[in-house]
């Protein structure tokens, strides 16, 4: 409560500040992940943006420190845009309700891990919250993430950067680049490597740095203008590879804040990313046509004990590929039309996604028959502990995704209009196979009893294929008060695609896409002073739910089109010039989720709230830059919110301090030293992950973070 009454009593100070900075920190670039090249001011969306300078300034090493700045982005569980988790609001449905989008390429697969995602040489990175599917498509009910990586130019520029901190943890990085041949061709490479020992102590297996976090990022950029500004062509490779241990901690026989793992069985997670991008712009016929191609390539792994205790209860293996390959080619224009400003954008798109898993269970007779309820008492069957079960799942997805899209602005006077359409044709095919053996007659016997009672699935490979057209419009108004400010309305259908589900004891099925209303009032404008402010109201209206109908958290993994919701929000953020030396922000979100219809073989979820979903975020922060010096500081909040659909366990909130000090000598040198949670606040971010009958784990976030390094710049 202490820190809203300081969130809203810095956004009131801001609002009513009367000085005139004599430097404006508002910019007017381009929102990246605006198809008809709008500016943040042009635009009625909820937009939440950090460039370059901030990100730097803030002392910030990967997206999810920078997005838990903006309003109503939850970082905690995972990434939620409006109370949207990135999985959706029950984990149901094999699409994202979130796009996550790096220098034109759509991440898929655990690329999309925001907290491994770097921000070394970025330009800039942006959050469009509220539905994008007309602008982008599939994936994207909640919002977009869109991340922009610094261009080659031709002024040579070598940035180097190396910081060691707490936790043995370091990081060592290094850019640059310039013109290869003048005015023709120019190049840049930025390279990062890293490492955090973690927070999580094995008292089982007696190893430290339990959770530990090892990677590396490179990308080079090629820019090609053969014929000056008419022609370019900009070539972009790049590959992210991490490794990490396991986050989760007992928290029944230890309390979590020790962060004590018991797990008997090694763990590892391993993901490599690697992404091309070629982006082709010239003019014809009075239009901008730009043609993208992107591919994606994600590989991830994982070994792990499959009830992180100190018990002889399994393993569980893993392995994921996924491969995409997207062509865009667009034609942005502007005409007159009755003596009016038209602006408009429309293209064609093609994707292909290939997905295919491979996961193992190795776990005890006794363990599966108690997750089937088939277990009378512990007792009656302990004596199965000593035989083990093994199931394979194999799974092969292909998607084909098709669609032709457009978006115009028509300016009349003080009005604009904006209409946009489009229509988005989907094919998913999913080849779904199991292997199941025992480690014993006995295991063999039991699991056989078990399919023919029809409790398991029985083994072998089926087909289900899934084929979606929707057509999805977009309406808006926008009116210009004066000359600094100007309020908007806007109305548009969100939609995840629908896809193919598998349960270990119902085998697939297919599930239709779901769908929202989405109304948005928005108002933006200039204070007094060069302060930019952005504010926006919105209600979301959802139909066709995927929703995961699990009759246990275990085995069954079963989701249908049965659930409607409706959620309601605000978002608020304020940024500018206190003074020439101090830039000041603030941001606040507010959302509401209710369930309205949801029924669970496991409880009526009705006027549930959704499970990982924050009810409100706020930050505040300075950037104090007398002389040379640097002081910045930044402190954000986010909501407790539910481990899931059925409230039944609340994960308190968080609030982080972090910042950076540094000292900028005059040959290009600079010290600094940074620190992220600062307060070193314990926090759950994942709760209750249930193991064996009375245990389970949660997942903590990362402990305090402090460090010092050198950067020098050419």
């Amino acid at each position: 409560m202490q820190f809203k009454v300081v969130v809203l009593a810095v956004s009131g100070v801001l609002l009513c500040w009367q000085a005139q900075a004599e430097e404006s920190a508002i910019e007017t670039v381009v929102i990246s992940g605006d198809k008809l090249k709008r500016t943040e001011a042009d635009s009625s969306a909820s937009i939440g943006i950090r460039n370059r300078r901030q990100i730097a300034e803030a002392g910030q090493n990967n997206i999810e420190e920078v997005v838990r700045q903006m309003a109503n982005v939850g970082t905690g569980a995972e990434l939620a845009i409006r109370g949207i988790p990135l999985a959706g609001p029950t984990s149901g449905g094999s699409g994202r309700t979130i796009s996550v989008t790096s220098d034109g390429v759509q991440q898929s697969g655990f690329a999309q891990d925001i907290s491994n995602l770097p921000v070394w040489d970025a330009e800039r990175v942006e959050v469009l919250r509220g539905p994008q599917s007309t602008n982008q498509g599939r994936n994207s009910l909640a919002g977009a993430l869109v991340v922009k990586t610094r261009d080659p130019q031709d002024q040579r520029d070598f940035n180097v950067r190396i910081g060691a901190g707490n936790k043995s943890s370091y990081r060592a990085a290094m850019a640059g680049g310039g013109a290869l041949a003048e005015q023709v061709a120019a190049g840049r490479i930025s390279i990062e490597q890293y490492r955090d020992g973690g927070d999580n102590f094995n008292a089982t297996r007696n190893e430290k740095h339990w959770d530990k976090e090892t990677g590396h990022t490179a990308r080079g950029k090629l820019r090609l203008t053969p014929w000056g500004e008419r022609y370019q062509a900009m070539l972009t490779l790049s590959e992210s590879k991490y490794r990490k241990g396991d986050a989760q901690v007992e928290a029944v026989t230890r309390q979590a804040r020790e962060r004590i793992a018991l797990a008997n069985e090694a763990s590892a997670i391993d993901n490599r990313s690697r992404n091309m991008a070629l982006e082709q712009t010239f003019a014809l016929g009075g239009a901008d046509i730009t043609l993208l191609t992107g591919y994606a390539h994600n590989r991830y792994s994982r070994a792990s004990d499959y009830d992180y205790t100190e018990l002889n209860q399994g393993t569980q293996t893993g392995m994921r590929k996924n491969r995409e390959l997207t062509q865009e080619a667009r034609a942005n224009f502007t005409a007159t039309l009755a003596g009016n400003t038209l602006k408009g954008v429309a293209g064609v798109y093609y994707g292909r996604d290939t997905a295919s898993t491979d996961d193992g269970f190795r776990v005890p007779v006794s363990f599966v028959l108690n997750s089937a309820g088939q277990c009378p008492s512990a007792a009656a069957c302990a004596s199965f502990d000593n035989d083990f079960i093994h199931r394979r799942n194999l799974e092969s997805n292909r998607t084909r995704n098709r669609a032709v899209f457009g978006e115009a602005d028509y300016s009349v006077g003080a009005l604009t209009y904006t209409a946009g359409l489009r229509y988005d044709a989907e094919k998913q095919t999913r080849v779904v196979g199991t292997e199941t053996t025992g480690t014993s007659p006995m295991a063999q016997m039991v699991m056989g009893q078990l399919i023919g009672a029809g409790i398991f699935n029985a083994d072998g490979v089926r087909d289900v294929s899934s084929d979606n057209k929707v057509w999805l419009p977009k309406l808006g108004l926008r009116y210009a008060l004066n000359g600094d400010w100007a309020a908007g309305a806007t109305a548009q259908r969100g939609y995840r695609s629908g896809g193919v589900g598998y349960s270990y004891q119902r085998g697939p099925n297919a599930y239709a896409p779901e769908f929202t209303k989405n109304y948005d009032l928005s108002l933006k404008g200039t204070l007094p002073g060069n302060f930019f402010l952005a504010a926006n109201l919105y209600q979301i209206d959802w139909s066709k739910q995927q929703v995961n109908i699990s009759r246990n958290t275990t085995i069954d993994n079963f989701v249908v089109n049965a659930g409607s919701s409706r959620l309601r929000g605000l978002e608020l953020e304020v940024r500018g010039m206190l003074t020439r030396e101090v830039e000041v922000f603030g941001a606040l979100g507010l959302s509401r989720s209710r369930f309205i219809e949801f029924q669970s073989p496991l409880g009526d979820y009705s006027g549930h709230e959704f499970g990982r979903s924050p009810r409100q975020t706020q930050s505040a922060g300075f950037s104090w830059k007398p002389g040379r010096a640097l002081l910045n500081l930044h402190l954000t909040h986010e909501g407790g919110s539910y481990s899931g659909a059925e409230n039944a366990e609340r994960n308190g909130g968080r609030t982080l301090l972090g910042g950076k000090a540094a000292y900028a000598f005059g040959n290009g040198l600079s010290l600094f030293a940074y620190g992220s949670n600062l307060l070193n606040h314990t926090y759950i971010t994942s709760g209750s992950i249930n193991t064996v009958p009375g245990r389970h784990n949660v997942v903590q976030g990362k402990g305090r973070r402090i460090g010092f390094g050198i950067e020098g710049r050419i």
